[in-house]
């Protein structure tokens, strides 16, 4: 199911080695060998790299239970993450071919692990524990030390045993004290000061699903990537088997957004026990917001024991595809069941349980053949959107890139072989019109030079005066807009009532920050950071199409056509090529960069003087209500007036450190991103530029070396450079007859 097209990619690579050949072959011959030989030696050589370095990465989506990993064993054909009851997938797990069996686990260093920590501790109420804490700080936090990892166990006991009155569910934050508690014997010593790695290697390979399915161990990991050996996954594909969709923790949710973000397709699985629910509606929102909905398609995973008939199985399709719907969605479904195919790519060594378990479901033979038609579609789609995308991104750029290094390799023959031919008067004349066109080059050179800095700030200035426009004049009013989300968020005070009287104001604190905390980042989620990178990406385009343009201005050809010698331009399907045509490209520099978006713009936090300000309002409210009592029998004392206050601090508090957080995300954007990206692309630029201004000095050294030649040595140079020209046009003929079978 999973082949790309070998027989494909290996007549690339093998293009590109007898490219790479011919110009070695063409730097022995002194009258060729110039400096623009050994640019086109080193495209040649990076090409084979950049296709097999190339990944299509795919992300199987979901909410809990709806049989992500099924389908990811059920795509390869083997069971590579764990499954069964329960949550099962604890962090998004990526999936490569490989040389042999290997995972790798990326753990997250000390640092990492204590500030995820310290921000689900802010506003924590002070403890009384058995132990002295004298002069504990939770900025210092490190729970390596003694003290401050009894004192994570006390947060936990009092989060289990008095928070979760006011609550149906138990805090995320609960649950991630919980597993960074129960995980961290059994993690202490893979962490280190900085990002770690640890490999299991062939047979100890299943030994990942410890740890990729325990939630406990996968709080201390950061990534995990499997290399699989064998023939099942497709060498230039990642597959990542993504945490379920509606988790609460808005920390998973985003690393599940981010991968998203930058995946070629997305498989998102519903279980056709329960359909579409409000939690898929939720999620495929937010894939919505990110513009990646196109992206997209599903599959209604059927539980075969569960339908009476294929009616009932027809009936539950029909609906999820009328709630897409009102999602303005044109949804691509496929109902089939992802254990069955799995057990039927395992069938020779089935369990007795599960072979019986197959054995009723073949007895099911309508819901079967309608289960094995829609699998042959889906696959047949699968493999049709996958080669698209590996044609254009691992094939096409570089079929191009090699039309035009031949292009440029044949010009340069064409020139030789007229300059060999030719008679003492007409290389005196040749002499001459080379000389005034590289003269012309110069001068056009100096003047591209003069005008490139000029150029560049005009670049500058409109990055800069868009980045002012959505950061410090708000025209897509993000900050307005959140600072009103703020004002608006329901936090009901008085399902906290009980809690204030148990365990007092310290802890009701902690839950309003923490409920106050959850809603923003879930909108930061949501609304925010979707409108950054959309802008982020638009200046990315602005980049590229500015370097395009001045690309195409300084696009002049200074090598005409002449009745002395012909210079020819390279013809294709009866049009001018321009043999020095280049462009940027953004996304290679990105990942040569490494360069990555700033992280979340906005975030709940607050100091130790903001918590005293609210402490403070909290007990005028109830000291006043408490004096009223005493004075009048018939007053109750009620907490509520003294938790509204609390909560219009709270929000009040977070708006004032709004506008301080947009203006540090709005100089990380600029310093961090924009800035090294634009200098990145203009070195790129010099470098090509200067490639085709350099042509001309290459030219003016050829030409000069032909004038040196006897006949006779003439005569043997161009028994040589006609034996590199029919190796040029072979080579011509295979890269014409790759360019007629990619996708248009």
């Amino acid at each position: 199911m999973m082949k790309n097209n070998p027989i494909l990619l290996a007549a690339i690579d093998k293009i590109a080695n007898e490219t790479l050949a011919i110009i070695k072959t063409a730097k022995q011959i002194p009258q060729i060998n110039n400096g623009q030989l050994d640019s086109y030696q080193h495209e040649c050589e990076q090409i084979p790299i950049h296709i097999h370095d190339g990944c299509l990465k795919i992300a199987v989506v979901g909410v809990i239970k709806s049989g992500k990993s099924t389908f990811v064993n059920s795509l390869v054909g083997k069971e590579l993450v764990q499954r069964g009851a329960g949550v099962i997938t604890s962090i998004t797990t990526r999936i490569r071919k490989g040389n042999k069996n290997r995972v790798r686990l990326f753990f997250k260093s000390w640092d990492q692990v204590n500030a995820q920590l310290q921000n689900a501790l802010q506003l924590f109420p002070d403890i009384k524990p058995d132990i002295k804490l004298s002069g504990f700080n939770i900025e210092g936090f490190d729970i390596r030390r003694e003290e401050d990892l009894k004192y994570l166990e006390q947060v936990y006991e009092s989060l289990i045993h008095e928070f979760g009155l006011a609550h149906d569910e138990i805090l995320p934050e609960t649950v991630l004290i919980k597993n960074a508690l129960q995980g961290f014997n059994l993690c202490k010593d893979q962490v280190q000061a900085d990002e770690s790695i640890t490999c299991f290697l062939s047979k100890q390979f299943d030994q990942h699903k410890a740890y990729t399915s325990d939630p406990n161990r996968a709080f201390y990991i950061k990534d995990v990537c499997l290399d699989v050996y064998g023939k099942a996954i497709d060498p230039n594909i990642e597959i990542a088997d993504c945490q379920g969709a509606d988790s609460t923790d808005p920390a998973q949710l985003g690393q599940v957004l981010n991968y998203i973000e930058s995946a070629n397709l997305i498989v998102y699985c519903v279980s056709s026990r329960t359909g579409l629910r409000q939690s898929d509606i939720m999620f495929l929102k937010r894939i919505k917001h990110l513009g990646r909905i196109d992206n997209i398609i599903f599959v209604n995973n059927c539980d075969l024991s569960e339908h009476e008939s294929l009616d009932d199985l027809i009936k539950i399709q029909t609906s999820i595809q009328d709630d897409l719907g009102f999602l303005n969605i044109a949804p691509r479904i496929f109902s089939f069941s992802v254990l069955y195919n799995l057990f039927m790519s395992q069938f020779p060594k089935l369990k007795r349980k599960d072979q019986a378990r197959l054995e009723l479901w073949q007895t099911e033979k309508k819901m079967v053949q309608y289960c094995d038609q829609n699998t042959r579609e889906f696959s047949a789609l699968f493999e049709q959107v996958v080669q698209k995308d590996s044609y254009r991104l691992l094939i096409s750029n570089h079929v191009t890139r090699l039309e035009m290094i031949t292009a440029q390799l044949d010009m340069q023959i064409k020139i030789a072989l007229d300059l060999l031919s030719s008679e003492k008067s007409r290389e005196d004349r040749a002499s001459q019109k080379l000389e005034h066109l590289y003269q012309n080059a110069s001068r056009l050179k100096a003047i591209v030079s003069n005008s490139f800095g000029g150029a560049m700030t005009d670049l500058v200035d409109q990055v800069q005066m868009n980045t002012k426009k959505i950061f410090e004049q708000d025209n897509q009013a993000i900050l307005q807009d959140t600072q009103s989300f703020i004002k608006t968020i329901p936090i009901d005070v008085e399902k906290y009532r009980s809690v204030v009287k148990e365990s007092g104001f310290n802890k009701i604190l902690y839950l309003l920050f923490q409920d106050f905390k959850r809603a923003l980042d879930i909108y930061v989620l949501d609304s925010v950071q979707p409108k950054l990178n959309q802008f982020i990406k638009s200046q990315e385009s602005l980049i590229t199409a500015y370097f395009n343009s001045l690309f195409d201005s300084y696009q002049i050809d200074l090598i005409e056509v002449d009745s002395t010698f012909q210079f020819e331009s390279i013809q294709k399907n009866g049009q001018h090529q321009d043999v020095f045509t280049d462009s940027i490209d953004i996304e290679k520099i990105i990942r040569i960069l490494g360069l990555k978006s700033p992280g979340t713009v906005f975030k709940a936090n607050y100091t130790p003087k903001i918590k005293l300000n609210i402490f403070t309002d909290f007990g005028f409210h109830t000291l006043f209500d408490i004096v009223k009592a005493v004075f009048n029998k018939q007053d109750t004392i009620s907490f509520t007036p003294g938790l509204n206050k609390s909560v219009l601090k709270i929000k009040q508090e977070s708006s004032k450190r709004l506008y301080r957080q947009f203006k540090t995300y709005q100089s990380d954007v600029q310093s961090n991103y924009l800035t090294p990206l634009i200098d990145a692309a203009v070195r790129d630029f010099k470098e090509k530029i200067n490639q085709r201004f350099n042509q001309y000095d290459s030219y003016k050294q050829e030409m000069n070396g032909y004038l040196l030649l006897e006949q006779s040595q003439k005569e043997e140079q161009k028994i040589k450079i006609l034996a590199i020209k029919k190796r040029i046009h072979k080579v011509v003929k295979e890269i014409n007859a790759i360019d007629e079978i990619l996708p248009k």
